[in-house]
């Protein structure tokens, strides 16, 4: 029995990608790169459920739930804006951007799938939903020394930035991660269309 790490997501088109990567750039360009790992554009996205190791059996279920809820769900716009880290910005470990208008049609989306995964046997998220997108991870003290500083610099700048872009959230994705020794590989499993009214 082979098992894959998996999870659900919402994808980015292009331009809210190439929007992302400015902002990225922006801290990459003020922090370095010495004890951080810079997220590749290609893989920005905002997680609706990770799974962890799954089986061909669980998969199948997984599969069956992403049906379920995208068939209620209606699609609607999400704006990408704030950017923040946790657990905090004084020992920042993940730099990310976060999201303004459509965080509840987000929220429910990732709440409906967890209940219709629950449902399916998998087990329940035991923190609370925060939609975000990985632009950066700490790989040692250095690192978040780096970004520590770059956020308190570029506060007053990052304020001003109401918003990186809007994207129309159609679909989401289920997703499968493969680790290698240059990081992790994202391939896209099935795709959900949203098809709710």
């Amino acid at each position: 029995m082979t098992a894959m790490r998996l999870f659900f997501a919402v994808t980015l088109p292009q331009e809210a990608q190439d929007a992302a990567q400015q902002a990225q750039a922006r801290l990459r360009a003020s922090a370095g790169e010495r004890g951080i790992a810079w997220e590749a554009p290609r893989k920005f996205h905002y997680t609706l459920k990770y799974l962890g190791e799954t089986s061909d059996a669980e998969k199948a279920l997984a599969v069956e739930a992403g049906r379920v809820v995208a068939a209620q769900t209606a699609p609607f716009l999400l704006t990408l804006a704030g950017v923040g880290a946790f657990p905090q910005q004084r020992r920042p470990q993940v730099l990310w951007i976060g999201a303004s208008e459509g965080v509840p049609h987000l929220t429910r989306l990732a709440e409906s799938l967890e209940r219709a995964l629950m449902a399916r046997g998998f087990a329940p998220e035991t923190r609370r939903y925060h939609p975000h997108l990985t632009l950066a991870r700490m790989r040692g003290p250095e690192g978040e020394e780096a970004i520590a500083k770059t956020l308190a610099a570029e506060a007053a700048e990052l304020k001003k930035v109401d918003k990186f872009g809007v994207i129309a959230v159609s679909d989401f994705v289920l997703m499968r991660s493969e680790l290698h020794p240059s990081g992790a590989i994202y391939s896209v499993l099935e795709t959900f269309p949203l098809t709710a009214l």
